[in-house]
């Protein structure tokens, strides 16, 4: 039997392990399975029980071969008791047995059950066992069971020993003590601290579940089974490790949508573990029911369905009316929209690591604003009076003696209707979006992209009379058409959007001056640089006018200047406005951590100094920028995909192309990650995969990936671009490369004409060109009329 038949049933049998132990039969029989596999999982659970009777009278069965029984030594520790078995291994209770100091430890095997299966299989497991260990070694934090020893036993079985934590699991812990919600809160937040510190290893758990965190004697919980973890670094598809977690890795109940459909994990898939453990610690069940459903409709429940609120959940939940009652007074909108955001479905909308789900509980534990509640001054001040109730409270009683209770309350009615209002208008308009993309409404499914495009034509009746409503859902939509490249779509909502926002809000006003911010990169990626310099400009100026010099537009505007600036190889402004954008960066953050915006800078000024011939300090903000990106999005982002490209292009200047082709190459399988259709960043991936693989002599490479670029260049810019001249011109060289003289001319034809369009043409787009008609005139059969410039 191969391995991922051996595979197959060990999954099975592990699922039926999650049932109580009198219906693993019935579940199993509910499951319709092939009859061969219901069979070999049915003897399985038949071994296990006779396993159990074995471990607790040794001599009532057979010991499996190799396998220590009771009583044995290992190491330094002699095995005492089984404590507990998950599906790949089996843990005992042992004694430290040299007599050096008295010890209880866990010490952990592979099941005995899976030692009779093939030779490759068996090996996987070992594999997935010693990488269990070598994490564990990397570990060291109170909520994080350590390991004490580890090695192999006579048989060649390898053992670990962990530091045996007497305690229940985390449910239990908090359900027997009577624990409240804001107790449970401070107790999750330790578990929190024990991911987060994992993460900092850039180790993934992936099987974060209640069981697997135990909460000891003194309060403290502690995370157990790294069994399935794995290394950030690690690669997760085609190795032994991927193989074997494939497998079996992930508790359904407790698994991210990303995990059920086999896709690459990172730290938010934990998050997102966390997320569902919250929501059982508060609510008493857990969001999704699984037992007796199929793996397909695990997988669409999980990914598909949304669960109830938290409120609605603790009415349902097993609990008596008493304990009920407490849960609820401990549940408001603050803890739903911090579950919410912790179990949202698309990856990059969770928290974006452990450690940002416990400050926002924190913050919600200290009465202040959430990260995952969408901000407003009413919120914000409702927040504000939860800390300083007496303070607020006298305040209150002096404004109410002058002003009067009746204007007040009046007031207070209308701000509120019209804020009732607002949102219903709003929510209609959201309502209209999705409903565009129901199948049975449009006669065939949209995408949300081609929703947006569609519900833009109906902002007018949607918010008649509303231009304080219809220019900022106008500014959404219109930006989002520029990042998708819908440019003559974007000018027409943004234009509109401007006006309408400078009627209502005034021209310095915050909400003007991003749309102000948004209609200049529009203009950049237009090609009519000088609007989108004067715009740039313009928005600075409001923003100092209005004292906006710490909000993040301020911050925008003067990046993307000296980003334009860069483009038109005006490097010395281009180094002047990003080091003046540093400044702002570091005088709104007061010292904080780094973030996305702190990278990006650097690597903006990475490239400006590239292209200045600093080789050195480009090298050394590039790895600094990459290094924030990593440990931002372990599992890849756009960004970090251009951080890669361009230090590709620094390998190139520096004679490496060696290591030049391998990072475009590197950050072209990210960009085909990111990006499932075209995208310009995809062009510009493609193009300098095709040309290095040129150089190298990889032909065939080198034709596949230019095609692909110049036609997606065809799709993907719709206006002058040198971008889209620089696909073409990739195209010639790389059909050089291969031989066919002709068709290097004729794609050289098309790029110039490109070109030819672009005012003022990009200087390094030009040059680039001239070097490849400079080889097409030292090809034989060329014609001069082909590789002379026009």
């Amino acid at each position: 039997m191969n391995p991922s038949t051996e595979g197959a049933v060990l999954q099975w049998f592990e699922r039926a392990l999650d049932q109580p132990a009198d219906e693993r039969r019935a579940w199993l029989d509910a499951q319709a399975l092939p009859e061969w596999l219901h069979l070999r999982v049915m003897r399985l659970l038949d071994a296990e029980a006779g396993i159990g009777d074995f471990l607790e009278q040794p001599a009532a069965a057979p010991e499996p071969d190799g396998f220590p029984q009771l009583g044995e030594r290992i190491g330094n520790y002699r095995l005492a008791s089984r404590i507990d078995s998950g599906g790949m291994g089996v843990v005992y209770l042992a004694q430290r047995a040299d007599d050096a100091y008295d010890q209880q430890v866990a010490v952990k095997l592979i099941r005995p059950l899976h030692l009779g299966a093939n030779a490759a299989f068996r090996a996987q497991l070992i594999a997935r066992f010693e990488n269990e260990r070598t994490l564990l070694a990397r570990l060291g934090h109170p909520n994080i069971a350590r390991i004490l020893d580890g090695g192999t036993t006579a048989s060649g079985l390898p053992w670990l020993a962990m530091e045996y934590v007497d305690g229940i699991s985390l449910i239990d812990h908090c359900d027997r003590n009577g624990l409240d919600v804001e107790a449970r809160l401070r107790v999750f937040r330790k578990v929190c601290d024990g991911v987060q510190e994992a993460h900092r290893h850039l180790i993934v758990h992936r099987d974060l579940k209640p069981e697997n965190i135990l909460v000891g004697a003194d309060g403290e919980p502690r995370l157990l089974d790294f069994g399935i973890a794995r290394m950030l670094d690690a690669g997760e598809t085609g190795s032994a490790e991927h193989l074997v977690t494939s497998l079996t890795a992930m508790t359904p109940a407790y698994a991210s949508p990303e995990q059920v459909r086999h896709e690459p994990t990172t730290t938010r898939s934990d998050v997102y573990s966390l997320g569902v453990i919250l929501y059982q610690l508060t609510s008493g069940i857990r969001p999704y029911e699984l037992a007796g459903l199929s793996p397909a409709q695990a997988e669409r429940t999980i990914c598909d369905t949304r669960p109830r609120a938290l409120r609605d959940a603790l009415r349902s939940a097993p609990l008596d009316d008493a304990e009920r009652r407490r849960r609820m007074a401990g549940l408001d909108g603050d803890l739903e929209r911090i579950v919410a955001r912790a179990m949202h479905k698309d990856v990059e909308r969770r928290y974006g690591s452990a450690q940002e789900l416990a400050d926002d509980i924190r913050r919600h534990l200290d009465g202040r604003p959430v990260l995952a509640h969408p901000d407003s001054a009413t919120y914000r001040l409702r927040k504000f009076v939860g800390r300083h109730r007496l303070g607020t409270a006298l305040a209150t009683f002096a404004t109410l003696a002058i002003l009067g209770a009746a204007g007040i309350a009046a007031w207070q009615a209308r701000q509120a209707a019209r804020a009732a209002d607002d949102m219903r208008q709003v929510n209609a308009f959201l309502m209209d979006v999705l409903s565009m993309s129901d199948p049975f409404n449009s006669g065939g499914e949209l995408t949300l992209s081609q929703a947006l495009d569609g519900a833009a034509e109906r902002i007018d009746g949607h918010f008649p009379g509303r231009p304080d409503l219809s220019a900022e859902v106008r500014f959404g939509i219109g930006y989002s058409m520029v990042s998708r490249y819908r440019l003559e779509q974007a000018e027409t909502q943004l234009e509109r959007a401007r006006q309408e926002s400078e009627a209502v809000f005034g021209r310095d006003d915050v909400r003007t001056i991003r749309v102000v911010e948004g209609l200049a990169g529009l203009r950049h990626e237009q090609g009519r640089i000088d609007e989108a310099i004067a715009l740039y400009h313009d928005g600075i100026a409001r923003c100092e006018r209005a004292g906006l010099r710490k909000d993040p537009v301020y911050l925008y505007l003067v990046n993307n200047l000296g980003m334009l600036f860069m483009t038109q190889d005006r490097y010395d402004e281009a180094d002047a406005m990003l080091q003046r954008t540093l400044e702002i960066w570091r005088a709104s953050h007061d010292g904080g951590e780094a973030g996305t915006d702190h990278a990006n800078l650097l690597s903006n000024l990475a490239q400006v100094a590239h292209e200045k011939g600093e080789h050195a300090r480009s090298d050394q903000l590039y790895r600094q920028a990459q290094a924030e990106l990593e440990s931002l999005f372990p599992a890849g982002s756009p960004d970090l995909a251009i951080v890669l490209g361009n230090r590709g292009q620094l390998a190139e200047d520096m004679d490496d192309s060696d290591g030049a082709l391998a990072l475009y190459r590197q950050s072209l399988a990210m960009r085909e990650r990111m990006f499932k259709g075209d995208h310009p960043s995809l062009v510009v991936g493609l193009g300098n995969v095709a040309r290095l693989s040129a150089e190298a002599g990889d032909t065939a490479t080198a034709l596949e990936t230019a095609l692909r670029g110049a036609e997606m260049a065809d799709r993907v810019y719709t206006g002058p671009s040198g971008r889209h001249a620089s696909a073409w011109a990739t195209l010639s060289a790389a059909r050089l490369a291969g031989g066919d003289t002709n068709g290097a001319a004729e794609a050289l034809r098309r790029a110039r004409h490109l070109l030819a369009a672009v005012e003022p043409p990009t200087p390094s787009v030009k040059s680039y060109l001239d070097r490849v008609a400079a080889r097409l005139c030292a090809a034989p059969g060329a014609q001069a009329a082909d590789c002379a410039a026009p």
